[in-house]
């Protein structure tokens, strides 16, 4: 305001520069210098009132900017691509710099002045607003904890997962055995129960477990069973741009702040179970959450998620995420059965060459043609097992089917009661598929060893309550077909014994 005092005493008075320069506190030369300006500019009152005090510095005190030298300014984007090139100095840019101009010529010491305040330009970090309830930012930390063998004294180092609210910044810390896909998921699990709500977005990184690929021309694509979690709770994946850490920034200081706050404390014990170390990272979190941050008015991670996060968030499913493992686009080959684990469940024949995608759980198999459930089997532990069912074979195979087993049924009576007691025993407990494959291996045991022995077989077996093959097959091959079971012969009073007489001594 003094400049337009003084240039409102200047151009509305008679006073001299010197009057005018002591009632200013300014010199008398200043005074005279910007009576000067004013006539040169040939400046009212009237315009000088309506302008701000920038734009009068401007227009009176451009004499530096007047007699500065006009430089030649290179094209400092380019500099800094170059100086990334492998070999190149700013000494070498100078030099090709300044070599094509005659005049307007940095000095090499403006020169790395100017790009130095450019390079620091580059460096500006956009503070973000993160809206209540909306992102979940999750990531593993890169320094790890351990649990110990209490047999052998080895210490395992195991991963310490970390998930922060992008508002209230509540954090959750977990510790899994691995970065792997099922601990992965666990992890995501436990952290919205730990909330109690669900945001509207997950922001991992870019590790395998959560993005399969990266591509220019379809960008993300997400791992497809992290994609059925965030599915089954109403969330968007969110990753982060490849290397762009700052992208996450506040799950980065949720990982700093968790090895400061929680590793830190924990180094000097030892823990022997990964739930012993869970449960004394839960009590931290707790201290951690309720701790004031000075940052945000005195409130704690807690009181804040109670007054920002929470409102603005969904409340958790009925049920939690089952986690199941995927294949996607399997084409169902020509006898309509797809292949887990080295054993084969039936889809509709009609989608063979067809894509489906199987999801598999710890009790179901679960097949999907264009999101469309078309199959379901339990899933089995065994291997090289078929499980078919009618309604997904043609009716001429089911014919077949049916046809075959009423043929072997009728072999199986006629062959003794035992292995016809045995094949209605396993058709009960196995599918007709397997069941059927069994039937056959029955009759080709009887002309390799006779219907005799298969009979005594399969009454053995029975009485053993065995129903699968390896059993029968198992007592041929060793010739223990007549051969009593150990209850049997304990509950006989007179054992078969070499110095025992039989029924024969006394005839």
């Amino acid at each position: 305001m003094i400049q337009k005092n003084l240039c409102r005493l200047l151009l509305t008075t008679e006073l001299s520069n010197r009057e005018a320069g002591q009632r200013c506190n300014v010199s008398h030369n200043t005074a005279g210098r910007y009576r000067e300006r004013l006539r040169e500019e040939r400046l009212t009152w009237e315009q000088v009132n309506t302008m701000s005090i920038a734009a009068l510095e401007a227009r009176l005190n451009d004499g530096r900017e007047r007699r500065k030298r006009k430089f030649v300014e290179p094209d400092w984007s380019h500099i800094h691509a170059e100086l990334e090139r492998v070999g190149v100095t700013i000494t070498l840019l100078y030099e090709e710099y300044a070599t094509n101009l005659d005049a307007g010529i940095l000095s090499d010491r403006e020169f790395r002045r100017r790009y130095d305040r450019y390079r620091r330009s580059r460096g500006l970090v956009m503070r973000q607003a993160r809206r209540p309830g909306e992102e979940l930012f999750v990531d593993y930390s890169g320094k790890r904890p351990s649990i110990t063998d209490e047999r052998t004294g080895v210490r395992m180092p195991v991963e310490l997962w970390v998930g922060v609210l992008g508002s209230s910044r509540k954090t959750f810390a977990f510790c899994t055995l691995s970065q792997q896909l099922p601990d992965w998921i666990d992890a995501h699990v436990r952290a919205l129960e730990f909330f109690g709500a669900v945001p509207q977005h997950l922001v991992p990184d870019n590790l395998k477990s959560a993005v399969v690929s990266i591509s220019k021309k379809d960008g993300h694509y997400i791992n497809p069973t992290y994609q059925a979690l965030a599915d089954h709770y109403d969330m968007m994946a969110m990753p982060t741009r490849a290397r762009k850490p700052k992208d996450k920034a506040a799950v980065e200081a949720g990982v700093r702040l968790a090895q400061m706050w929680i590793l830190a404390r924990l180094r000097n014990q030892t823990f022997f179970s990964l739930h012993d170390l869970n449960q004394a990272i839960a009590k931290l979190l707790d201290r951690l959450n309720d701790k004031p941050m000075r940052t945000r008015g005195g409130k704690s991670r807690n009181a804040l998620f109670e007054e920002v996060d929470r409102p603005a968030m969904r409340p958790l499913p009925m049920q939690p995420y089952e986690y199941a493992d995927w294949k996607i686009s399997v084409t169902v080959p020509q006898d309509y059965h797809v292949v887990w684990e080295r054993n084969y469940y039936s889809v509709p024949y009609s989608l063979v060459t067809r894509k489906v995608n199987v999801r598999v759980t710890a009790t179901t198999v679960e097949v999907y043609h264009r999101d469309q459930l078309v199959a379901t089997h339990p899933r089995s532990y065994e291997v090289d097992r078929v499980f078919t069912k009618k309604e997904h074979q043609p009716p001429a195979h089911r014919l077949y089917g049916e046809e075959q087993l009423s043929e072997l049924m009728a072999w199986a009576e006629s062959a003794g009661p035992a292995v016809h007691g045995f094949m209605q025993h396993h058709l009960q407990v196995h599918s007709a598929a397997a069941s059927m494959q069994a039937f056959r291996g029955l009759r080709r045991m009887a002309r390799d060893c006779g219907t005799e022995r298969l009979e005594r077989a399969c009454a053995r077996a029975l009485r053993m309550k065995a129903t699968t093959m390896t059993s029968v097959r198992s007592m041929l091959a060793r010739g223990i077909e007549s051969t009593p079971l150990q209850v049997e012969a304990a509950n006989d009073p007179v054992a078969p014994h070499a110095n025992v007489r039989g029924a024969a001594n006394y005839e």
